[in-house]
């Protein structure tokens, strides 16, 4: 009897997956003909706790439609939102749904795939292949946006930018002025409105700044252009000077040695027309030659024709690539009037979207 034991626990192990499994078939026995929509709801939730990855997924968007059947727009909105931003538009397993059920769920399905406003995939773009030196006065952000929307990006009570977005994919600049000044996290909050629904999105940035080494102290200017006393200065013949602000040239001057002009003697020849110097004279007078006005006429009216018919090229978009960071060299002054190198960079927090309260 002691021996038996261990077996029957191996094998309630074995068959709990098994028996997890059927939520499905007691979820339908509160739905069908004559649903129970709330005990649906509630055995659902409940159970939702301990479903494996897939079963959520499919859990997760027949909660809110049950919760709209029981007439709760506020969870049902909710749930919807939290559905979006886990799993996309994915559509879910909801084949083992019987006929009644799946036609009043294909209903709220399409309703809120073609109108939830989800913002997903968003990176920063980065125009250049070498290490960016210098701050940059803004950024850009690329986003993918599923359904068109009229959209508002702000900084606390700044509206920095708004306006109608079609699905696809979007641009935001994120201007980064005094965010430079010390390590931090800076939300910029993505409205986006469609139809009766607004979803609010956080573009979170963080900052992270990291002094690196102490640059050298600049020597005098004077001890550069000026030689030592007593040593005979030297004409300059050629050189160049540049002119750095900021790490930015803003000057150049060059210096050339001049070259000694070569000297041409001029040699007398034929002048005859159509002749060189030297050279044996022509077979043909070419003043004699002509060209066909017809043919004229018709070559120049063939080059209007291609001219008028050929539609410039258009301008090939700007090439970028999708990162998630980005990092600047530049240099600061520390508090102690310490003049060091510093690198900057820059990162996007993920987030997620909520639907705002009426």
């Amino acid at each position: 009897m002691t021996k038996r034991i261990p077996a029957a626990i191996f094998l309630l192990l074995v068959l709990a997956p098994l028996l997890r499994a059927d939520w499905k078939s007691e979820l339908l026995s509160r739905l069908g003909r004559t649903p129970d929509y709330r005990a649906a709801y509630e055995y659902l939730a409940e159970e939702f706790k301990n479903l494996e990855p897939e079963d959520k997924q499919t859990a997760g968007v027949l909660l809110p439609f049950l919760a709209g059947k029981l007439g709760d727009i506020v969870r049902e909105r909710d749930l919807a939102a939290d559905y979006f931003e886990t799993y996309r538009d994915n559509d879910p397993d909801f084949g083992f749904l019987d006929e009644y059920t799946l036609r009043d769920f294909f209903t709220f399905w399409v309703r809120w795939k073609r109108s939830y406003p989800l913002a997903y995939d968003l990176n920063f773009l980065s125009y250049g292949r070498g290490p960016a030196t210098g701050l940059p006065a803004a950024v850009e952000v690329g986003l993918e946006l599923l359904n068109e929307a009229y959209y508002r990006i702000s900084l606390g009570p700044y509206i920095l930018e708004g306006g109608h977005w079609p699905a696809g994919f979007h641009i935001l600049t994120i201007p980064l002025n005094n965010l430079f000044e010390r390590s931090g996290t800076y939300d910029f909050i993505l409205d986006l409105k469609a139809g009766d629904i607004v979803v609010r999105k956080s573009v979170r940035v963080r900052v992270d700044i990291a002094d690196m080494v102490a640059a050298a102290a600049p020597s005098s200017p004077r001890d550069t252009f000026f030689p030592v006393s007593g040593t005979p200065a030297k004409t300059i013949q050629e050189g160049e000077i540049s002119l750095y602000v900021d790490g930015k040239l803003v000057l150049r001057s060059r210096k050339i040695a001049a070259k000694p002009s070569s000297f041409t003697f001029p040699l007398g020849g034929p002048l005859m027309p159509g002749q060189k110097p030297y050279l044996p004279p022509p077979k043909t007078d070419p003043m004699a030659s002509g060209v066909n006005i017809l043919d004229a006429i018709a070559l120049a009216y063939k080059a209007i024709k291609d001219l008028v018919a050929k539609k410039p090229p258009k301008p090939s978009p700007p090439s970028y690539q999708k990162v998630s960071s980005l990092s600047f060299a530049y240099s600061r002054t520390t508090a102690e009037g310490l003049a060091v190198s510093a690198r900057a960079s820059i990162g996007l927090v993920p987030s997620r979207a909520v639907i705002l309260k009426e």
